[in-house]
């Protein structure tokens, strides 16, 4: 199969996998399936795309081999390195940017959203940090997570449960802010269950906004 065309198929693949990885947070989920069905959509995503393109580009193979399968190798590499180009890519961005696009921008390019700056520490969660975690999960468990996720916007008691989890997330975002002030490296549990909710936050909020709820676009 010609290299350009496993190529392109890469190309395209990875950038279906950068939209995925965002569709499925802005929907309360994980970036990727997780557990068995991670490992099914690995296999899937690495031996599919090469099968199908020989499928439709190839001749007929001999009786004893499949269609594509003898490019799956070269495809692997191919993904490989465009994963490492967008990994890297991600770390340039969290260098130098810090906002809410700049978090969307390294969940589409490495699947999470985290401080390149801070990546390399892990620390211990700190007491206050751990307050304020609890009270985060606490208020961030009133909304599902899963098929159910955008309906919550039309229960009732909807804005004050939303106000609720903004109040937590904000009071944990002031304290990871305060601690790297300080120049403290933070847990990665804080950072990422403040980006979670943060980021569920911001979907509830423009899907609060698409059916008319004024408070939700002032």
């Amino acid at each position: 199969m010609p290299l350009p065309q496993l190529i392109l198929l890469g190309i395209v693949a990875m950038v279906g996998i950068a939209t995925l990885r965002v569709l499925r947070v802005r929907r309360g989920l994980t970036p990727l399936p997780d557990g068995r069905a991670h490992r099914l959509f690995q296999i899937g995503f690495l031996v599919v795309p090469p099968v199908v393109l020989g499928v439709f580009t190839q001749p007929p193979p001999p009786a004893n081999q499949l269609w594509g399968l003898g490019a799956v190798p070269a495809y692997v590499a191919i993904i490989a390195v465009l994963a490492s180009l967008m990994w890297i890519a991600s770390q340039v961005i969290g260098e130098v940017a810090h906002g809410r696009s700049a978090r969307l921008a390294r969940l589409a390019l490495a699947g999470h959203e985290g401080d390149a700056a801070h990546d390399h520490v892990n620390p211990p969660v700190t007491v206050k940090l751990a307050e304020s975690l609890r009270v985060v999960d606490r208020a961030n468990a009133v909304f599902p997570r899963g098929a159910a996720f955008p309906a919550v916007v039309s229960r009732a008691g909807f804005r004050e449960d939303w106000e609720t989890l903004d109040g937590a997330t904000s009071a944990l975002e002031s304290r990871i802010a305060d601690d790297h002030r300080l120049g403290l490296a933070v847990s990665s549990a804080a950072t990422k269950t403040a980006d979670d909710a943060r980021s569920r936050l911001d979907t509830l909020r423009r899907l609060a906004g698409d059916q008319g709820q004024a408070w939700a676009t002032a």
